[in-house]
């Protein structure tokens, strides 16, 4: 029984990985020097009904490196099973983890996702007069995932209930922890 929910949560988790590597890549990128120069926020500083449209922490360099780190991963996750999964069946049959098939397109939809998901949690909280950097619980922790989702459903047409309902269940946690640990590295100014 024990075993079954450990396999359901790491074949959630392998589906959604590219989304959130695209979710932290931005703090991890924003203090590399040669990047700094397309640190220049998305909606170039202008607001909507007298607050900012995102803020200056939605930058140009958060949108693509995301992008591009969680595609990536979305590519290393379908070369890993392509070349080790299947060889891994051929030899040991039905005893090897049946992880849901990752692509580059599904990488990329699911990392764009996120980050779209993660500006329309910005732009949520500029219309709720939340500055930038305050918490706002379970949407700063859910936002890019229900973005990942939706993109991940424009290009498959499939929604897995199950992967959903197990990422929203353990992705505010995960969230937590990943900010605390940018806090400590001074990647983040709060620890939320």
């Amino acid at each position: 029984m024990h075993t079954q929910i450990i396999l359901r949560i790491i074949d959630a988790l392998w589906f959604i990985l590219p989304a959130y590597v695209a979710n932290s890549t931005p703090v991890n990128v924003s203090k590399i020097q040669f990047l700094e120069r397309y640190g220049k926020p998305i909606d170039f500083g202008r607001s909507w009904r007298g607050a900012r449209i995102l803020g200056d922490g939605k930058t140009w360099r958060g949108l693509f490196s995301g992008i591009l780190a969680g595609t990536v991963v979305g590519f290393l996750q379908s070369e890993f099973q392509y070349r080790v999964i299947l060889s891994l069946e051929s030899i040991f049959r039905d005893q090897v983890i049946d992880l849901p098939r990752m692509s580059v397109g599904l990488g990329f939809m699911l990392s764009l996702g996120a980050i779209i998901g993660d500006m329309t949690g910005s732009f949520v909280k500029r219309r709720m007069n939340i500055d930038p950097g305050d918490p706002a619980p379970l949407l700063d922790q859910l936002d890019f995932v229900f973005g990942a989702f939706f993109f991940s459903w424009l290009l498959t047409g499939l929604l897995n209930l199950e992967h959903f309902f197990i990422i929203v269940l353990i992705t505010p946690a995960i969230h937590l922890l990943g900010n605390f640990i940018a806090f400590v590295w001074k990647l983040k100014r709060e620890p939320w």
